[in-house]
């Protein structure tokens, strides 16, 4: 299963190209490829903070308007191949297309980003955003009833994603001392229906490796979905930390499955895989800098804990060390410890 957060972007990604056919009145495959790499570009430059053609990493107008015009030139360029392979009337309008739709997709995105409180407002906020823009109005013509009803069901899709809610699983959260914009996060229970069995026996059974995977992907799909509320409403978004089995782990790689789940521009960003030390010294062929990782190891029964430090630094491969457990003794040294690479980390007591 792909990442939710992937899954959303590719809905709202074809909603924006719907928009797109609505004003253009054209809906051929070539027009909807067009409006394609102009809508990923935008989704990539707003949601994701990833730019192709710009040295920042901040979503602006003017940064975004020179991503287009990169995307543009690029589509141009590739086009190229086929002015032997169609007529020069069509090759020339399709030319044309390419450059006339980059100005019609930057007017069709503020209906990404409208403020809509309910249902029945819809129809006077489309109504507001099209009458700001004379072009847009221009193009649109007599069929902004179809757009008001494509903004309508893209409003009752996203809210149904947005509202959703796991009644039997929910979060539970270990904070680190002396951080706050870091949490490690795991999967409990919230099934009533659990509450007459004895907690070994339901830890047994959440251990078995049948159900590894699909507590990983609950995990990561929730944690995907508040994420991803979190952007939606702009509220701040912390770096979360979530435990990597070792059986998704293996000299040739991480499970196919487990990549296909973590791999969103947008998760990679806030989440951290947390992998013991040994697993990764066992197996570091299979570890790439295209996720963020971060080293967990028990110090409790290592007599020499700055040597062992020493060599998680030396590695350069994590921002963060999470300490799982330690002697009481050695515990001010990880809390103090002050590396301008390498974060420490250590839980707060329970």
């Amino acid at each position: 299963m792909n990442n939710l957060i992937s899954v959303f972007m590719n809905y709202k990604l074809n909603r924006l190209i719907e928009y797109g056919v609505v004003v253009y009145q054209n809906e051929s495959p070539f027009i909807r490829r067009v409006f394609g790499s102009y809508f990923q570009t935008y989704i990539d430059n707003y949601y994701y903070g990833i730019f192709n053609t710009v040295d920042d990493d901040k979503y602006t107008e003017e940064n975004l308007n020179s991503e287009f015009i990169g995307i543009m030139e690029e589509m141009l360029y590739d086009y190229k191949d086929y002015e032997n392979k169609v007529s020069e009337e069509e090759y020339q309008n399709n030319v044309r297309i390419i450059k006339e739709l980059k100005d019609i997709a930057l007017l069709i995105l503020p209906l990404d980003t409208l403020e809509i409180k309910d249902e029945e407002s819809i129809p006077s906020v489309v109504d507001e955003c099209v009458n700001k823009n004379i072009t847009l109005k221009a193009y649109l013509d007599n069929r902004k009833e179809k757009l008001i009803k494509l903004v309508k069901d893209t409003y009752l899709m996203n809210k149904k994603i947005i509202d959703y809610e796991n009644v039997d699983f929910t979060f539970r959260e270990k904070k680190f001392l002396e951080v706050r914009d870091c949490i490690w996060v795991d999967l409990i229970p919230s099934i009533p229906s659990l509450e007459g069995y004895r907690k070994g026996l339901i830890d047994k059974v959440n251990q078995d490796e049948t159900l590894a995977f699909s507590k990983l992907e609950c995990l990561v799909q929730m944690l995907s979905h508040m994420i991803l509320k979190n952007f939606l409403d702009k509220k701040e978004t912390i770096k979360y930390f979530i435990s990597l089995d070792e059986s998704f782990v293996s000299r040739v790689g991480i499970d196919e499955k487990v990549q296909a789940l973590v791999d969103n521009p947008m998760f990679q960003k806030y989440v951290y895989l947390a992998i013991p030390y040994n697993v990764f010294t066992k197996y570091k062929n299979a570890f790439s800098e295209d996720y963020h990782f971060a080293f967990t190891q028990d110090f409790s029964h290592i007599n020499d804990i700055f040597q062992k430090v020493d060599a998680i630094y030396n590695e350069g491969f994590t921002n963060y060390m999470i300490v799982s457990d330690c002697r009481d003794d050695d515990r001010d040294y990880f809390i103090n410890y002050k590396n301008e690479v390498m974060s420490v980390l250590v839980f707060e007591e329970e």
